[in-house]
This record gives C-alpha cells, structure tokens and sequence, in this order.
C-alpha cells in the first residue's frame, strides 16, 4: 500500500545527507585546489626570482667588453660585435652571435645597456629565434636611444 504521507521524513533526510555529503566534498576540493595552485605559483615566483638574481640576471647584469667574446647563462657570444649607429642617430648592435650551449633548443632574449657612472645611456633589446642546442645565430638588436658620445661601460643581462 502506497505511504499515505508524500513527504515521508526518511527520504528528506536521506537526500538532506547525500547534498550535505557533495557540499563537504566540494569545499575539500576547492580548498585542495587552492592549495595546488597556491604552491604551483609560489614556485614559478621562486623561480623567476632566482633567474633575475643569476649572473646575467635582470637584476645581476654582466659587464662586457665591446667585441670580445663572453658567456651568460649556457649562452656563448662570439667575438666580433660592435656597437655603432643605426644611420639615424640611434644606437644599435652589430654582428653579435650567439651559440646555444643549454641543455634544451632556447632563445636569447637579452638587454644591453650603454653606461656612464650610474646612468644608463642606452638601452638596446636583442632577440633570436628559438635556436637547437649548438646552433649559433646572429641576435637582431635594436634600440631607440642616441648612440651616446661616450660611455664607460657596457652590461648584458638576460630577461627572459
């Protein structure tokens, strides 16, 4: 015989356990989720802060000298290059090659900066194209700064 009570009491309670039951589970989730990504992300700014903080880091550039060769993290820059004006006044760079000595095909995305004491008298940005390991390449630089008359020193750090 059918209950004569539509609303029986067992089965309210029955789904009120059940929803209760997905909520709990939910909240776990979107906590454990938080917390993955919480990590996840502690760990890429950890990362990014000792790649800016390496020789030939954003903030840990490495001097160099004009035409000489040198190395900045697994990259190796030949002899050869030349800072000189782009034909409109502006400063640029010539003739630098790298070679990718990573352990993983890569990019040189890199900035070289013009110094006078404590003043940055130029900025100029070279790039590649992502290079096979022991692949070598010429770096296209460009700037929009005056090619300084004088300058006491140069510096490279990688930004990416």
């Amino acid at each position: 015989m059918p209950d004569p009570n539509p609303h029986n009491p067992q089965e309210k309670r029955t789904f009120l356990k059940v929803f209760l039951a997905l909520c709990a589970f939910g909240v776990v989730g979107i906590i454990a989720l938080v917390a993955v990504l919480s990590a996840g992300a502690n760990h890429v700014a950890n990362s990014i802060k000792a790649d800016e903080n390496k020789p030939g880091g954003s903030n840990n550039p490495v001097s160099i000298t004009v035409g000489k060769a040198f190395d900045v993290d697994g990259l190796t820059y030949a002899n050869g290059w030349t800072i000189a004006n782009d034909g409109m006044g502006d400063a640029t760079v010539k003739h630098l090659k790298v070679t990718n000595n990573r352990d993983q095909k890569d990019s040189a995305v890199v900035e070289i900066k013009l110094w006078k004491g404590n003043e940055v008298r130029a900025l100029l940005d070279c790039t590649s194209n992502p290079m096979d390991v022991g692949t070598t390449v010429q770096l296209s630089c460009f700037g929009t700064d005056p090619l300084p008359k004088t300058y006491d020193r140069v510096t490279i750090d990688d930004s990416f």
